[in-house]
């Protein structure tokens, strides 16, 4: 007997033996999670970042004309002024009466005090009083229209009226833009949306200028037809020489996430047509699925769909193609 369990010990270590020499040997490399952000490429067109109509406010004729359209202008700048004439002559109309009614006013107070006025007869005198303040405060207002200024550092797309023009209340005097900021309108599709935060960090190209900006507006709802999100970004455009309505092309980095960068060569596809990589975990083969971040023209940027360890995994860099899920394998280690 004891010779027997001999005989079939020795038969086990000889196939355990040619067993492990039988194993293939392929060739690893350790890849460790590197921080990736991924680059979202848009394009879209440049927008004026305000665009107003400047509005006659009083009627009147054009008595001088300070503006020409193409040129700038800074913010408070005289452009126009509309006759005055009548409106000066209301204010002091419309301040000799004030004085009437303030003097009205304060001998019905006196009266008052001393029994010889009513509560009714004050309580009108008051009255006429806040009236003509209103219409003497009115009629300054008024006379400070007739001074047409810039809102705000623009330049004047265009003009509407010459000297000497009659202008009712309403009437377009100019058009004016402002360029600086600059705004650039692009959509994104509903993959990459959340992709996108306010504040974020763009690299905007129009013509052969490159600019850095900023995301300053995300939809929150999607266009019902191509399910499309628009997002604005700001530029800084100070000496006014970017026009609005200019082509343009926009990268937007992702926030920082754990990817793995990979050659292209290492990845393969199992039976189902999955595709991944093939890793080497406790001395044997597997087969992990991959989603593919970024394509480089050198490699590609990859994230496992399962959670793998912090500090890498083991790829096959050589050999990959003869091996199977599951099987054991020798491993040469080549980090080079």
């Amino acid at each position: 007997i004891a010779s027997v369990f001999l005989f079939f010990k020795k038969d086990d270590q000889i196939k355990e033996k040619s067993f492990i020499e039988n194993k293939k040997t392929v060739e690893v490399k350790l890849f460790s999670p590197q921080q990736f952000s991924k680059k979202i490429k848009l394009s879209g067109f440049t927008e004026a970042s305000r665009i107003v109509l400047i509005k006659a406010q009083v009627d009147g004729k054009i008595s001088t004309k300070q503006f020409e359209k193409g040129f700038a202008y800074k913010a408070g700048e005289q452009i126009l002024l509309i006759n005055p004439e009548d409106k000066v002559a209301k204010v002091k109309e419309m301040d000799a009466l004030l004085n009437q009614r303030k003097k009205e006013y304060e001998v019905a107070e006196s009266l008052y005090k001393k029994g010889f006025r009513s509560e009714v007869k004050l309580s009108q005198s008051r009255t006429n009083f806040e009236n003509a303040l209103a219409l003497f405060e009115k009629s300054q207002v008024e006379l400070n229209h007739t001074k047409v200024s810039i809102p705000f550092d623009s330049i004047i797309e265009d003009s509407y009226v010459e000297l000497g023009d009659y202008l009712k209340k309403g009437d377009i005097i100019a058009k004016i833009v402002d360029l600086d900021p600059l705004f650039i309108n692009t959509n994104i599709n509903e993959k990459e949306i959340n992709s996108i935060k306010l504040d974020q960090k763009a690299q905007v190209k129009i013509r052969n200028k490159n600019l850095i900006g900023k995301v300053n507006y995300i939809s929150k709802t999607s266009d019902p037809n191509t399910r499309n999100f628009k997002i604005q970004v700001t530029v800084q455009n100070k000496d006014n020489k970017i026009f609005s309505g200019l082509s343009s092309e926009i990268r937007i980095f992702a926030n920082p996430q754990d990817a793995f960068f990979i050659p292209s060569s290492l990845v393969t596809l199992n039976n189902t047509g999955k595709i991944g990589l093939k890793v080497i975990e406790n001395g044997k083969v597997h087969f992990r699925a991959i989603n593919i971040l970024s394509d480089t023209g050198l490699g590609y940027w990859i994230q496992f769909e399962k959670k793998v360890d912090n500090t890498g995994i083991l790829i096959i860099t050589q050999g990959q193609d003869f091996t199977v899920d599951g099987e054991y394998v020798n491993i040469i280690k080549n980090n080079d």
